[in-house]
């Protein structure tokens, strides 16, 4: 359908006057329409509203103004992808007398230098409108400013009449109608039929059609004919939309408009929409013609389904007992076959999965996914794009026989479309085993193709295809296939690392899955003869060799001074190459290589691939990947026996089912974990205990949940014996107030912000009101909070599991006697165009278990969110590298050292266990549990990491930053998290204050601390720890800084961990994934399908383990902390005084709320923050 509009905009032709850099393009359309000229000027009463129905504009947002003259709003704009970005448009002309409304771009951006529209009204019975635009491009490729010129000529603006025509028709005259229904058949096939413009046969009694640009007039029997006209498409919503103008015989309307939409229910059922706009033809009563109309539409939108729906299992259709489905071979074929160097039964084992677990060896797509429910069985859709092209296409398994090893599946669509139209291409996929030790993969694909000419082009890169499967296959099961003989010989012109001094370089080699080698060191040259040999082993996984210039240094790391790659598919085998490398940093690199490969491969010693584990849910897995594990714990081992392990920063590695996210952007890790860093016997032993305690309260689960009554009883039956439940948190959640309370006091505190921009506000949402006041009145008076769950957008989805990035609207509603409280005012959960429906206490009177259902999709949210990225990645990750810098450049007897240890007690352990159990590279158990998987939440972290700056994330600057401060400007009541954090952020600073004023006489003595200069450069620079001061030269910076680890260690961590257990236990209170999007449609949705969405009661159990194991109380709470009693006890005695204090002061405060039947918050109490992230 697209490529109808695009092949359309190619064919137009554009006056080269137009076409050069900087030309101002002027452009007019004018169309009579089917209202009068009044109704028609109607339309332009409120500009923002307007805008919400212009097709195209995305993700609309108010900057300035509520619709009058200089209201400013900002949309995304796709047309058809020919150009996109993000626009302001300006409406600075609405004229009543001459029926005038002109809008410009507001400021130049990546589409546009400048632009304006104007579009005139004029008659009177019939309106006659014309549309002008004047614009510069700012496009800078020539063909692309072309086509959106183009564009405008052939299609946008009469599409910007019409749209302003629906919106009339639609809101105005109520001339609409809405049909749902489902059709038992995929998606893919029913985009397939009617997102084809040249294809009619969904429409009945319909014969065929001719295409005429983005016309078509479709015949129908009895001698009828219909014309219609392309008003927009967009394939990866599955949207179509088209109109027709004048038929007064056939659809006896003199203006209708068709938007058809196809949602996944599962692989093997589809929900249409299909939303229609209409004038009567004769002008008869609205509601008396839709009563005729939207009857006779009825019976044809029902032969959609009794037409397309196909048979469901039992009925008459294909038997897969009776073998492979017969389906009808193709004109042509591609074939490509192989041998993988492994057992058959393991080769098919690594081949047999359908979804993501191909990535592993198939290294030429860029993501691949199961749809929708997610089940790797036959009639399953996976959808992937590739790395090259960035093509989306969707396949179906059609067949999968474990005996005789065969596959089958179905090409459903690719978008954008290829050039040549392909039909009937099914791949079969056959393994046989060659000898015990030999595998032999065939693929056979037959197809038709519109034009024979692209045959042969289709068949290279099926081919390319076919073999990157098999060659990836094969680097599964590496043997030796031949040896490189290396000699490193000199360099030349090498960049310097310390100044003006010589470096004392070598070299480290290493092939991309071999051990690393090093030269020796040549000292004091930038011009080094190393002249060393070596052989290295060359396996069927190798690619590249690597060599990487390093700089000895005496103290402290070895600088790195370039490094140079040589990819073995330059070399031939039994001819030695010499080559002279750039090296990247500067400089060359002389070396010669000798390749030569075996005749025939050697048998793989030890990296074989493992069939069988002890534990059934673990895929099978490569031996590499256990031997990281295994390397690991020999080193913990040896250092334990021995001398002990260094402090050393690590990086993590790629996933080699996703390759492209990049894990070794985040916070530096101390691999291999040092021996002081193990667990006490105590410490280990609590930790069984609290396992232990959670499993003997899962004694007779399975009784309680058979005995449960209420509707949410199923996810109280985790509760028993050491598991209490939160009574009071069970009685409340659903309410709006517990909802908006837990922002303040709950589990993460950190996203809630004073809404000062109403460019924040999706327009959708200005419309809210509450206590009389509109969004912006609320806003206004200081009282609009705004929660943003974007860091969410982008994260890959995962089949089965259904997320948003929802945006929450909240106000502080005043109660009698001058009290406040925080409380809802809407929810918008989707930010793509077409669905604008906002949740609010208003809607929730006739759709309560939407709402309900638009309220757990924001907990799930932000329960994601919170763990990943708040508690996870800024508390464990980020605070990692300063512990292992403190242990490499401070002295103990450092007063720095002696300050910050015991805010580091366990954190590397911690961490250590973490990253091989709940973010495994291996199997995260944190993958089943929630909504983004484990990879999703890294990636939504990578996202933000990059953005985060450790200073302007300190307690005070963080909270500025949302709106709050100390003195409470905000007029939020109860928000504790910011009072206690204040008053402990002040205690902190006092005690860091006395330590840095004792311990440095003047700015002048901490710049010449050298230990703490490099403590900082390590933090900062290899540490990875983004917005942590290379260098610290004043008094003052340093307080600031060592404030913001202590408080980070501690209370940050404190309160974001400990709630856990109160928040996270009583699952439909914060589930982490829910396995339905909101249904869509006018109508409530079932409470059963609330409860569905749910994970059942029975699979809960990890996230009530989690929270549990996680929220066991620290034996190490911040009142413990001696680190000055010693050296000054002074302000060890202020210290500890003030916390006391403190903890006496926020008792007093609990004692009362709890009195008042309200929720104490205890997590900031200095009794029970720990001193450290131990847990």
């Amino acid at each position: 359908m697209a490529a109808t509009l695009k092949q359309v905009v190619d064919d137009c032709k554009v006056p080269g006057e137009f076409l050069s850099d900087g030309a101002e393009v002027f452009l007019t359309h004018t169309e009579a329409m089917p209202v009068s000229a009044e109704a028609y000027w109607s339309a332009f009463r409120d500009f923002v509203e307007l805008q919400l129905h212009m097709e195209g504009h995305e993700n609309v947002r108010v900057l300035k103004g509520l619709g009058e003259v200089g209201t400013v709003v900002s949309f995304y704009y796709d047309p058809t992808d020919l150009a996109e970005g993000q626009r302001e448009m300006k409406l600075v002309e609405k004229d009543d007398s001459t029926r005038t409304w002109r809008v410009q771009e507001a400021a130049p951006n990546e589409l546009y230098k400048s632009y304006e529209m104007t579009i005139k009204v004029e008659g009177t019975e019939a309106a006659k409108v014309t549309i002008s635009v004047r614009f510069v491009s700012a496009i800078k490729d020539r063909t692309q400013r072309r086509q959106d010129i183009a564009y405008h000529m052939v299609h946008l603006l009469g599409a910007r009449i019409r749209d302003i025509l629906n919106f009339i028709v639609r809101e105005k005259m109520g001339g609409k109608h809405r049909f749902d229904l489902d059709i038992r058949c995929s998606r893919e096939k029913m985009w397939g039929i009617v997102g084809n413009f040249n294809d009619v046969t969904w429409i009945r009694e319909s014969t065929h059609t001719v295409v005429d640009g983005i016309y078509r007039t479709i015949y129908f029997t009895e001698d009828r004919s219909l014309k219609v006209r392309l008003a927009w498409a967009d394939s990866s919503d599955y949207l179509f939309v088209y109109e027709g103008d004048n038929s007064p015989d056939f659809l006896h309307c003199k203006y209708y408009r068709g938007r058809i939409q196809f949602f996944a229910v599962n692989p093997n059922r589809v929900r249409v929409t299909y939303d229609c706009s209409f004038i009567p033809a004769d002008d008869s009563p609205m509601e008396e013609f839709k009563k005729w109309f939207v009857g006779a539409l009825s019976s044809r939108i029902s032969w959609l389904e009794t037409t397309f729906s196909e048979p469901k299992p039992g009925e008459e259709g294909h038997n897969p007992a009776t073998g492979p489905p017969a389906f009808k071979k193709g004109a042509y074929s591609t074939g490509a076959r192989g041998i993988v160097r492994g057992p058959l039964e393991d080769v098919w084992k690594a081949f047999r999965p359908f979804g993501r677990e191909c990535m592993e060896y198939w290294k030429i797509y860029d993501s691949m996914e199961i749809e929708a429910p997610g089940n790797d069985v036959v009639g399953c859709i996976r959808l992937f794009k590739t790395s090259k092209t960035k093509r989306t296409i969707r396949e179906r398994l059609e067949w999968r026989d474990d005996e005789s090893h065969v596959e089958i599946y179905s090409l459903l669509s690719m978008n954008p479309p290829p050039p040549v139209e392909m039909s009937n291409v099914y791949t079969t996929v056959t393994m046989t085993a060659v000898d015990e030790k030999q595998t032999e993969v065939k693929f056979e694909c037959t197809f038709d193709v519109s034009v024979s000419f692209a045959v042969s082009r289709i068949q290279d890169n099926q081919k390319g295809a076919y073999m990157a499967c098999i060659n990836g296959l094969q680097q599964l099961f590496h043997s030796e296939v031949g040896t490189l003989e290396v000699v490193v010989g000199s360099a030349a012109d090498l960049a310097r690392t310390d100044g003006w001094f010589n470096a004392d370089p070598y070299v480290v080699l290493a092939v991309n899955d071999g051990k690393p080698v090093s030269t020796k060191v040549c000292r004091g040259t930038q011009k080094p003869i190393w002249d060393d040999r070596y052989a290295l082993s060359v396996t069927s996984r190798t690619r590249n060799i690597v060599f990487t210039i390093m700089d000895r240094d005496t103290v402290g790391q070895d600088d790195i001074m370039g490094t140079a790659n040589v990819n073995l598919d330059e070399l031939t085998s039994g001819k030695e190459k010499k080559m002279a490398l750039d090296v990247q940093g500067g400089g060359t690199l002389n070396v010669r290589l000798y390749l030569k490969m075996h005749d025939k491969p050697k048998e793989p010693e030890g990296e074989k691939l493992i069939t069988s584990l002890a534990i059934p849910f673990l895929a099978p897995v490569a031996q590499s990947e256990l031997d990281t594990i295994r390397n690991e714990f020999i080193n913990l081992i040896t250092s334990f026996l021995g001398p002990g392990q260094k402090y050393e920063l690590s990086y993590m590695t790629r996933l080699r089912t996703h390759p492209d996210v990049a894990l070794e952007e985040m916070p530096a890790a101390c691999v291999p974990m040092p021996t002081p860093e193990m667990f006490t016997p105590h410490k280990t032993g609590r930790i069984m205990q609290r396992l232990m305690e959670f499993i003997g309260s899962q004694a007779q689960i399975m009784v309680r949940l058979a005995q449960v009554k209420g509707i949410w009883d199923p996810w109280k039956a985790n509760f028993s014996g050491y598991l209490p439940a939160n009574e009071k948190l069970i009685e409340e959640w659903q309410k709006d107030e517990e909802f908006c309370r837990q922002y303040l006091q709950g589990i993460n505190p950190m996203l809630l912000t004073v809404c000062k921009d109403q460019s924040q506000i999706p327009a959708e949402m200005l419309e809210l009101k509450a206590q009389g006041k509109t969004t912006q009145q609320l806003m206004e008076e200081n009282r609009l909070f705004i929660v943003d769950y974007e860091p969410m957008l982008g994260v890959p989805a995962t089949p089965g599991k259904f997320f948003y990035a929802p945006i929450v609207l909240m106000y502080r509603e005043e109660l009698a006697g001058g009290k406040s409280r925080l409380n809802m005012l809407g929810i918008k959960l989707s930010r793509k165009k077409g669905e604008n429906e906002v949740f609010s206490p208003e809607s929730a009177k006739t759709h309560p278990n939407k709402y309900m259902f638009a309220k757990m999709h924001v907990q799930s949210a932000d329960n994601n969110l919170h763990q990943f990225l708040y508690h996870l990645g800024y508390t464990h990750l980020a605070m990692e590298p300063i512990a292992v810098s403190l242990h490499t450049h401070l002295p103990p007897d450092h007063p720095i050292h002696r300050l910050l240890l015991p805010h580091f007690k366990d954190t590397i352990g911690i961490n250590y266990l973490a990253r091989h159990s709940l973010v495994s590279r291996i199997f995260p158990i944190t993958d089943p549990m929630f909504a983004t998987s484990t990879v999703g939440g890294l990636v939504m972290f990578l996202k933000e990491w990059r953005k985060y700056n450790f200073m302007d994330m300190a307690f005070p600057e963080e909270l500025k930053r949302r709106g709050f401060d100390e003195a409470r400007t905000d007029g939020l009541e109860n928000y504790f998290y910011r009072d206690d954090g204040f008053k402990l952020w002040n205690v902190y600073k006092t005690y860091v204050t006395g330590m840095v004023n004792k311990a440095y006489t003047s700015d002048k003595a901490v710049a010449d601390d050298q230990a703490l200069q490099k403590f900082c450069q390590m933090i900062e620079g290899p540490g990875q720890l983004h917005g942590f001061p290379r260098e610290i030269s004043t008094k003052q910076l340093l307080m600031d800084c060592l404030t913001n680890i202590i408080f980070n260690s501690s209370a940050q961590h404190s309160a974001i961990n400990f709630p856990q257990y109160d928040y996270y236990s009583f699952i439909p209170n914060r589930p982490a994934q829910l396995s339905s999007p909101m249904p869509d449609g006018p109508n409530d949705m079932l409470q059963s399908a609330v409860l569905e969405a749910l994970p059942p009661p029975q699979f809960t159990a990890l996230q009530v383990l989690l929270s549990y194991m996680l929220s066991m109380p620290s034996q190490t709470a911040i009142t413990g902390v001696e680190a000055m009693k010693e050296v000054y006890p002074e302000v060890h005695e202020k210290f500890n005084k003030e916390l006391k204090d403190l903890s006496k002061e926020i008792k007093t405060r609990n004692e009362g709320l709890k009195g008042e039947g309200k929720v104490a918050y205890t997590y900031l109490d200095p009794e029970n923050v720990a001193m450290s992230i131990d847990i």
